[in-house]
């Protein structure tokens, strides 16, 4: 998107803030998305604080991520994944709830490529052109990668890394000790606001709350002693970047 402007994301006193993008594939046709969540709307200020104890929160309903090579349930209860979300009139709020024993990651600044270690991440499509899509990542340290993928197949992350979306705000609160290996976490919890501003192009030049998004989340971790999880809502059976398989975000009044 033409025009925006790289900006700092402010820190969060008493947590930690992050975001940031993945990448990798996929222009296959779209198909009807069989994963739906419906986004509850709410009239009263959101804090983003990690803490999710608006009214709001509690009205929408948890959706689970899945193993993303093989759409298991992820039985772990110690790394499982509910993502939640919201809207106002200008506003999408997205939230994950990350169970998390070793709560680590190394990256300190904007668009470094959070998805070599842990993040949370979020794909939205919001102009029906399947091929160009927002990619937003944040580490348990709150650092955000962000990011407007116009070709899946090859994405240019040089390109990518100019990218801003500038009214993005995000938290992360822990519920464990970040960076401290030896110890035992329980976990972190994402919020994170994206004004809908942010996300028109020039095919939508006015995005609202009567938009149906198409729409993906996923989750990297990697703790020490155990296995890597890659995680997503609507799996895709390998690389992240596969638009064909987005489910949609309906948007409740």
């Amino acid at each position: 998107m033409p025009g925006m402007q790289k900006r700092n994301t402010p820190a969060w006193p008493g947590s930690i803030m992050v975001l940031c993008a993945l990448s990798v594939l996929s222009c296959a046709p779209q198909r009807e998305p069989g994963f739906v969540i419906t986004a509850p709307h709410t009239t009263s200020a959101m804090t983003i604080d990690g803490r999710l104890d608006e009214a709001v929160w509690q009205q929408s309903a948890p959706v689970a991520l899945r193993n993303n090579r093989t759409a298991a349930v992820v039985d772990d209860v110690r790394i499982a994944t509910q993502v939640l979300t919201c809207h106002d009139d200008s506003t999408l709020y997205v939230a994950f709830i990350c169970q998390d024993p070793d709560i680590w990651s190394s990256f300190t600044q904007r668009d470094d490529h959070l998805w070599n270690e842990e993040a949370v991440e979020v794909f939205i499509e919001a102009d029906d052109r399947p091929d160009t899509y927002v990619e937003i990542e944040l580490s348990p340290a709150n650092v955000l990668f962000d990011s407007y993928i116009v070709d899946p197949q090859h994405i240019d992350f040089a390109a990518t890394a100019a990218f801003d979306l500038p009214g993005i705000r995000t938290a992360v609160l822990l519920d464990g000790t970040l960076n401290q290996r030896e110890d035992t976490d329980a976990g972190w919890r994402v919020e994170i606001a994206i004004p809908f501003r942010d996300l028109a192009t020039d095919r939508a030049p006015k995005i609202a709350t009567a938009t149906k998004f198409r729409i993906n989340f996923y989750r990297l971790d990697k703790n020490r002693g155990m296995e890597s999880s890659s995680q997503a809502w609507s799996p895709t059976g390998g690389r992240f970047h596969k638009p064909s398989v987005f489910g949609r975000l309906i948007f409740k009044r």
